[in-house]
């Protein structure tokens, strides 16, 4: 059964950079796809493909993909758009620009992201994928709008049974009951089969918030593995250079406070590496310090 490995935090933090390696860790053992669903997303530019137009194929046993929204409201249009203009325009006069203006609303892209993910962890296709998460608010949002959403599916029932008289010719149950289906297959994907890991730097609001994060996915059922900070100084860099030593001095008490806030989880630091950030070059010995 396909596992989910997701890379969470603060914008900047190296969300990108760790998910890359440790997906390039995970192809050696097996075929692994990772995904960007943030919409800074980088994967094209490293692995120098258009990702964010289809699944590429960057090294053995490992895809990526960057998932738009305009690549997502394709896909979106492709399953859902048909049936569900079927049920409008069996109680109302409108055309297909209808679903233009469904398309717009928000959070579409958002639940139809997460049908994408439990579709290729269901496809047989990989071993592992490695999913490469937007900025903390973005994430927590994308999560937490499943169960509400799980439960207006939940209403929806019981408002068509009042109501199933105006449809003519078409049964919107069955739509419901399918989203219903595959919402709670997607919070069953997120809560058994997905395991997250929050990135930080040596700062103080990067370090709050991963602390945050962390207890969130807790809220929600998602096992948190731990935290990895990254670019942190090395002490032997950094003696005799005044700027640097006040800044390794400063870094200590984030790296402490983000010890504490782990309690018991894995703690991972990846220390400030100058190089190209390259398969080949940094990506390589970042995926040795993660591992």
């Amino acid at each position: 059964m396909t596992n989910i490995e997701m890379f969470t935090g603060k914008g900047g933090v190296g969300k990108t950079t760790s998910s890359v390696a440790t997906a390039l860790y995970h192809a050696k053992h097996g075929r692994t796809l990772l995904i960007s669903t943030d919409p800074t997303g980088s994967l094209s530019n490293i692995f120098s493909c258009r990702a964010d137009l289809e699944v590429c194929s960057v090294a053995p046993n490992l895809d990526i993909v960057e998932l738009t929204r305009k690549m997502i409201l394709s896909l979106w249009r492709e399953k859902f758009a048909e049936d569900i203009y079927t049920v409008l325009s069996s109680f109302l006069p409108v055309g297909r620009d209808i679903i233009d203006y469904i398309e717009g609303a928000p959070g579409i892209d958002d639940e139809f992201m997460l049908d994408y993910l439990l579709t290729m962890a269901d496809s047989g296709e990989y071993e592992m994928i490695v999913w490469d998460t937007a900025p903390t608010i973005t994430t927590l949002n994308l999560l937490f709008i499943q169960q509400l959403f799980y439960s207006h599916l939940t209403q929806a029932q019981k408002i068509y049974l009042k109501v199933k008289n105006v449809f003519h010719k078409v049964d919107p149950l069955a739509l419901i009951n399918q989203w219903r289906i595959l919402t709670m297959n997607i919070i069953e994907l997120l809560q058994t089969r997905t395991s997250g890991w929050v990135v930080a730097n040596p700062e103080n609001l990067p370090v709050e918030q991963a602390i945050n994060v962390a207890n969130s996915m807790d809220d929600f059922g998602i096992k948190v593995n731990g935290f990895i900070m990254n670019k942190v100084l090395p002490e032997k860099i950094c003696q005799g250079h005044p700027f640097l030593e006040a800044k390794f001095t400063a870094q200590q008490q984030y790296r402490q406070r983000l010890r504490e806030g782990a309690e018991g989880r894995i703690y991972k630091e990846i220390p400030d590496l100058a190089g190209e950030m390259t398969v080949n070059g940094l990506l390589g010995k970042i995926s040795e310090y993660l591992q």
